[in-house]
């Protein structure tokens, strides 16, 4: 990461196996791991951080990390829940693909007074190959400044067509779930993964009082509405949204999560789901863009 070498605002900081950047701007601070290129933390200055992140989190090689901005890439969800274009060259039985659990390297670093941009790169090998047939390059892009952009881009550096579901699985914190809310899902049809994959509507603003496992056929404006801070989130290319709280039961059955993590945080996930395919032709490129700001 020779790049961090004349960084001002940027450090290279080992967490146990794993290697992260800390990035420490006038205006903000912020925390990437450079294996799943997942953004921990975004706070900007005198403000809460926009992200959670479990204390029980583990920074070891091929977990992946519990809070912040897991990548789920090529696939979302389980692989059986994936048409049939996108799960007929799926070789494997993981959730959420693969990339979660990979080692990224940094491509670009720019910064300035205002904020910092860098850019993250996973490239297809032997190993991924072996997963999923299609050569690739991922770049997992990061804009900071008084916000924070996170863009997904995947080029196509095959000679076929992929077909690929994704997400930017977000982690949220709240001081209280039950005074937690979320608008702009008003009307809009969701699959129920809690009720047999049922198709209904949402009335009204989202609330949890109960496990939430729904995925929403609108990429947004959203408004997140918490007593701790109240954000907006902004998306393109995203035409699907998953709203996750595992609550009471299943929280005891998850890794790296206490058993009352269920009451602090809340997902809301910026996706490319179900039936919201991607389809990329070779020598073309796709972004999955989502911004995060104070309301």
């Amino acid at each position: 990461m020779s790049l961090l070498t004349s960084s001002a605002f940027c450090n290279n900081v080992k967490h146990d196996e794993l290697d992260t950047i800390e990035i420490n701007h006038p205006n903000f601070s912020a925390h990437v791991c450079m294996q799943g290129a997942q953004l921990l933390s975004f706070k900007p200055t005198d403000k809460s951080d926009f992200l959670w992140v479990s204390d029980k989190i583990e920074y070891k090689k091929d977990r992946s990390l519990r809070g912040g901005i897991p990548i789920c890439w090529p696939w979302f969800g389980v692989v059986d829940k994936n048409i049939d274009s996108v799960k007929a060259n799926i070789q494997s039985q993981a959730a959420h693909g693969f990339v979660r659990t990979m080692i990224w390297q940094l491509h670009s670093l720019k910064e300035s007074v205002n904020g910092v941009e860098i850019s993250l790169c996973l490239e297809s090998n032997t190993e991924t190959l072996k997963l999923w047939p299609f050569k690739f390059k991922l770049l997992a892009h990061f804009s900071f400044s008084h916000e924070v952009t996170v863009t997904l881009e995947t080029v196509n550096t095959d000679s076929k067509e992929m077909h690929l579901t994704q997400a930017l699985h977000t982690y949220f914190p709240t001081t209280d779930i039950q005074a937690t809310h979320i608008r702009g899902l008003n009307n809009v049809p969701y699959t129920d993964a809690l009720d047999q994959w049922q198709e209904k509507q949402q009335a009204g603003k989202v609330i949890f009082d109960q496990e939430v496992d729904r995925i929403y056929q609108s990429g947004g404006p959203f408004s997140l509405n918490s007593p701790q801070q109240c954000l907006t989130l902004r998306t393109q290319n995203c035409h699907s949204t998953v709203v996750w709280n595992p609550w009471i039961k299943k929280s005891t059955t998850l890794s790296q999560f206490n058993d009352n993590d269920y009451l602090t945080m809340f997902c809301v996930e910026s996706a490319n789901a179900l039936h919201d395919v991607v389809s990329i032709k070779p020598a073309q490129s796709h972004c999955l863009s989502m911004t995060l700001s104070l309301a």
